[in-house]
């Protein structure tokens, strides 16, 4: 048991003690002057949440508290926490009585994200579920979940109303939790097996069927993934949705790896690509495709199910042959062969796309290259199919389309190097969207119909096939080709640097911001030049 005045490896001073329903010390970091909460774990707890602290503290989440510092004393675990600013839901409700509707599914699902972040890193979350008590909101309207387990501050008067039926510890009884949370703050009652709109017929129909689906009796009547009841959360807001178009017709999803690269000045390059099957690769026949003739050309889809086409655009030369005014309906496809120089556009998120054809290349880079990492090398030929990826980075404004629709998170800030306010500001639309992780880009790369690349993926788009050191060549980087040094002090608009262009026609590639991509770099090129993110979708 610490005492007041304690000082903890001589920067965290005790301030107060855990009384009453407290699962915490307050304390005082002395070195950043700021609070804290102290945690402490004894017993077969140390080894329970060791695990834990040591994941939470390298891996920020912008709806989990930051965790400072974890250490070991006298056979007893501390765990240092961000102390919560604001209030807690509880005491909101309690102030406040039921919730808007708008506010409360936002808030509940940025829970759902913390979540799903927590079972991804596969962290203990402790039994017992979570209630309104659980979750702060921060100055920034952001919420953030405090517990159970290793960040739960204090005990819940009320928890076993929030707690699923059969008492486990796993996705399905997140849910579960995360119902009851939604329905007490919509209708200021203690959540039952009733519909919520009997006690709040504000209630809009689609939520209150979330609310009840989530809170089934039986497990296997939920939602099957935490992801299931974010997306119909975002489904169930009384407005319109885009239309989503899927990339890679029936393919699978490229799943998330259990790693997240830290919250740092990230900016998001989603590169859809898309690994072309026999049927869409196809020759051109004796009649000329659409594309030849430069105009604009969808790629039918072999589904009785409509869904959005993506249009593709040819900048190539154009052939003198005349168009056909339909493609040969011999095959469900059109016959188009992409070629370098075509381009598509996603209706999701209008994002522009460019074709890289399959096809061999040099990845790594050579033994005497004395500025190249040790994991680059050996310089070696890698084959990869052919795919299609963002021309550009994804914009503040392309990403706020999908935290609207509730698929992905908001970015941990707001600001950006040099300006107070960047994302949601209309002036920065147009400029890449900065301070998301990795779970937030494959987050991005689903609701957009793409997947992030592989790492082989991402070095080919970047440099081709002739082994170049630079996407435009082998001049060196200079202000005419990309934000070199940060020559303009902060992020630049999307697409200012078309002569630091891929041979592709992706539009740099290589920046000073960090790209995420679907695997971890294990043996060769280190993220290249830099760190951001890709997406890509194969076809089968």
């Amino acid at each position: 048991m610490l005492s007041v005045g304690q000082l903890l490896r001589d920067r965290y001073r005790v301030e107060s003690l855990p009384e009453g329903n407290l699962l915490a010390y307050r304390g005082h970091d002395v070195e950043e002057d700021r609070a804290c909460a102290i945690k402490e774990f004894e017993g077969e707890e140390v080894a329970l949440f060791e695990r834990s602290a040591e994941a939470l503290a390298s891996h920020n989440h912008p709806n989990l508290p930051a965790l400072y510092e974890h250490f070991t004393l006298d056979s007893r675990l501390y765990v240092v926490l961000e102390w919560p600013e604001g209030e807690n839901l509880q005491a909101r409700l309690k102030r406040d009585g039921k919730l808007a509707e708008p506010e409360a599914t936002q808030w509940v699902s940025q829970t759902l994200t913390a979540l799903d972040y927590i079972r991804t890193l596969n962290l203990p979350l402790g039994r017992g579920g979570f209630s309104p008590a659980h979750v702060w909101i921060d100055s920034g309207g952001q919420a953030k979940l405090y517990g159970p387990g290793l960040t739960e501050l204090a005990a819940p008067p009320d928890r076993a109303p929030f707690t699923a039926p059969e008492g486990g510890d796993d996705a399905r009884a997140d849910i579960y939790s995360a119902g009851a949370t939604l329905f007490a703050l919509l209708t200021a009652r203690l959540p039952e097996q009733a519909s919520p709109r009997k006690f709040n017929p504000d209630i809009t129909l689609p939520t209150a069927q979330v609310i009840q689906r989530a809170l089934a009796h039986r497990p296997e009547a939920r939602y099957a993934t935490i992801r299931d009841m974010r997306k119909a959360l975002g489904r169930a807001k009384p407005r319109a949705r885009e239309a989503r178009v899927d990339l890679a017709l029936g393919a699978p999803r490229v799943k998330p790896q259990p790693l997240l690269i830290g919250l740092g000045l990230i900016a998001l390059l989603i590169i859809g690509a898309l690994i072309v099957r026999n049927p869409l690769a196809a020759t051109i026949s004796a009649t000329p495709t659409l594309a030849e003739s430069g105009a604009t050309a969808t790629v039918p889809q072999p589904s009785s199910t409509p869904v959005p086409a993506i249009t593709l655009t040819n900048t190539a030369p154009v052939p003198t042959r005349t168009p056909s005014s339909r493609p040969p309906s011999a095959t469900p496809f059109l016959n188009l062969t992409p070629e370098v120089g075509t381009t598509a556009i996603s209706p999701v998120d209008n994002m522009v796309l460019v074709f890289v054809p399959a096809g061999e290349f040099i990845m790594g880079s050579p033994d005497d290259d004395l500025q190249a990492f040790g994991n680059e090398k050996p310089e070696h030929a890698e084959n990869v199919a052919a795919f299609w990826l963002d021309r550009s980075e994804v914009t503040n404004a392309q990403y706020q389309l999908c935290v609207e629709a509730g698929d992905c998170a908001p970015p941990a800030r707001t600001d950006s190097t040099t300006r107070s306010s960047y994302y949601g500001a209309p002036a920065f639309d147009d400029y890449p969207v900065i301070w998301v992780n990795w779970l937030q880009a494959g987050a991005y790369c689903e609701w957009a119909g793409r997947r992030l690349p592989t790492e082989a993926e991402w070095e080919k788009a970047a440099r081709g096939t002739d082994g170049r050191a630079y996407p435009w060549g082998n001049q060196p980087p200079d202000n005419t080709l990309l934000n070199f040094n940060l020559a303009s002090g902060d992020t630049t608009q999307v697409g200012a640097f078309p002569n630091g262009a891929s041979p592709y026609g992706g539009n740099r590639p290589v920046n000073r911001r960090s790209l995420h991509t679907a695997e971890v770099i294990h043996i060769h090129t280190q993220c290249s030049p830099s760190d951001s993110t890709t997406c890509t979708q194969p076809l089968e």
